[in-house]
């Protein structure tokens, strides 16, 4: 049974300053808590707001400094939680004193149904930087990966950024909300930074109203590392079926070497199926852009990109739809995987995409290509470029666009393996497709043969 105290103690790690009823190794707060130090969650803790609030204030004649709440072993997890910092002093605090919500350290965990408001210094019109809602950072690499995921939460009103990670680190920031503070000049803003070694995916999140005024830009996603930034970089990052809007760069890939050029290695970052808007232009650097993209083999493609503030026409060379560090046209490559489909129906997407030697997108000077097929399959094939295979067939692609892409459907009429080339004067790319009759559900399926007893 849960029992009430005033403060939960733990031997091992420290004071828990507000009262919770205990049950196992659940901390449930029994009401709205204020506190001017840090709240130490035991290893393997469940810390249980059950909607209430940790507020944090400045101690009698200092100020408040570290995170609301940390780990103080190997993993900690909240849950329908709330944290406010609530009048702080505007002072300026580095390594473990700076300001954050929940930090883990060198740990595993969740956050789930939280909501962050106001962590920052002051009214948050300085330019410290800290002031972080989720503070994730693991700086063993030689030790075990680290996971955390934060989900399902609301981050307002932060001074640096809404979630940051950095280090030997995997996360999953998954169908949260980021609201940054606009159009302003203290500082440049993300809601969502992942780098130096950190991977993960970030999904189905809002993130919105982070730009910079200043000499420099604000992002609704930023990812860096390398030697550029003088750590490792970050790769196998999945950035995918996010709205982003009204941020000075949408999604930044910003990883390179010394010398600001690509690096020589692979970083593999996926930016696909993500909305980006903005409506007007108002970082001061001036630099707008939906992606921007320094690395290696990133792959973007199928994003939707409108706006003023992401129009190439609005501000020629100052705004764009996507920014790419990329040579010249090199090969043409497919983005999708071979589909499988049944026969008089509509495939998925076939899309396709010029790289450069690299693979990073860019767009080739011969932008018009020729679709077709051969193989048993390919008599009374036909390609469309609306998803339900229902517009005029199409047998022409155009990737004179931003993400130099081209996507199609097919429909066949006769089963087998079908080869769809994609071809001009310039490249030629193929890949293999197969049409089945599928099975009727009808037809009772084969049982294996009885085998009697033997004695």
């Amino acid at each position: 049974m849960a029992s009430l105290q005033e403060g939960f103690q733990d031997a091992s790690c420290g004071y828990v300053p507000c009262p919770v009823f205990v049950n196992g190794n659940v901390l449930t707060l029994a009401g709205t808590c204020a506190t001017s130090s840090t709240l130490l969650i035991p290893d393997g803790y469940i810390l249980n707001g059950a909607g209430h609030f940790i507020i944090a204030l400045d101690p009698p004649g200092g100020h408040f400094t570290g995170p609301i709440a940390r780990n103080c072993g190997g993993s900690a997890f909240y849950v329908n939680l709330g944290l406010m910092a609530m009048g702080l002093s505007n002072v300026c605090d580095a390594g473990d004193d700076t300001l954050a919500g929940i930090r883990f350290d060198n740990a595993s965990g969740s956050v789930i149904s939280t909501q962050f408001f106001n962590i920052r210094q002051g009214a948050g019109t300085g330019s410290c930087q800290e002031g972080v809602g989720v503070l994730i950072r693991n700086q063993d690499s030689l030790g075990p990966t680290q996971f955390v995921g934060v989900q399902n939460s609301l981050l307002l009103g932060y001074q640096k950024a809404g979630v940051v990670a950095t280090g030997n680190v995997s996360v999953n920031i998954t169908a949260n909300r980021f609201m940054g503070a606009g159009a302003i000049g203290n500082i440049a803003q993300s809601g969502v930074q992942v780098g130096l070694g950190a991977t993960g995916q970030i999904i189905n999140n809002t993130i919105s109203g982070h730009s910079y005024t200043g000499d420099g830009v604000a992002s609704g996603i930023l990812v860096y590392g390398g030697a550029l930034y003088g750590g490792p970089l970050s790769s196998n990052i999945l950035i995918q079926d996010n709205h982003l809007f009204n941020n000075d760069i949408g999604v930044y890939l910003s990883q390179g070497n010394e010398n600001e050029d690509p690096p020589a290695t692979q970083t593999n970052i996926q930016v696909v199926d993500n909305l980006l808007h903005f409506d007007s232009v108002t970082n001061g650097y001036v630099y707008q852009a939906g992606i921007s993209d320094l690395g290696t083999a990133n792959v973007i493609h199928s994003n939707v990109i409108t706006g003023a503030g992401y129009d190439p026409a609005t501000l020629p060379g100052s705004t764009f739809a996507v920014d790419v560090l990329a040579g010249p046209a090199a090969s043409l490559a497919f983005l999708t995987p071979p589909r499988q489909v049944p026969v008089g129906l509509c495939s998925g997407p076939l899309i396709v995409q010029t790289q450069d030697s690299s693979g990073n997108l860019t767009t080739p000077t011969t932008t018009a290509f020729n679709v077709t097929a051969v193989g048993p399959a390919s008599p009374g094939i036909q390609f469309y470029a609306d998803s339900a295979c229902a517009g005029p067939a199409v047998t022409t692609l155009d990737l004179a666009n931003p993400q130099a892409q081209g996507h199609f459907y097919f429909r066949a009429t006769t089963p087998g393996s079908v080869t769809v080339f994609v071809w001009n004067s310039d490249w030629t790319q193929a890949q293999a497709q197969l049409v089945f009759i599928p099975l009727d559900p009808a037809t009772p399926l084969a049982s294996a043969p009885r085998m009697e007893p033997r004695h």
